[in-house]
């Protein structure tokens, strides 16, 4: 018996398990770098105005980031037909 796809539904917030394993590594690269310029960067005023550029920029990404993500409803889910929708051949060639 073969299965109708169009019972088989995906639920949105596993689009974001990937984006939540992007923004770990991001994390863990941002500590990296915050940890060898701050010891091993030239001492004075250069160094810590690059390290409060490299935060500020840092945090306008991830708040950019959430401003784009929250107004969408992340528990909805969606049916595979919506991807596999049949191929119409009159809708292309109206002869036909």
């Amino acid at each position: 018996m073969i299965p109708d796809i169009s019972t088989f539904m995906i639920p949105l917030w596993y689009l974001l398990i990937p984006y939540g394993i992007f923004l770990l590594f991001f994390f863990v690269y941002v500590g990296f770098n915050l940890y060898h310029l701050l010891r091993f960067g030239t001492y004075g005023i250069g160094l810590y105005a690059i390290t409060a550029l490299f935060l500020a920029g840092t945090t306008m990404l991830v708040a950019v980031s959430y401003t784009l993500l929250s107004p969408y409803d992340w528990t909805a889910s969606v049916s595979f037909a919506d991807f596999f929708v049949r191929f119409n051949a009159t809708r292309f060639f109206p002869g036909i």
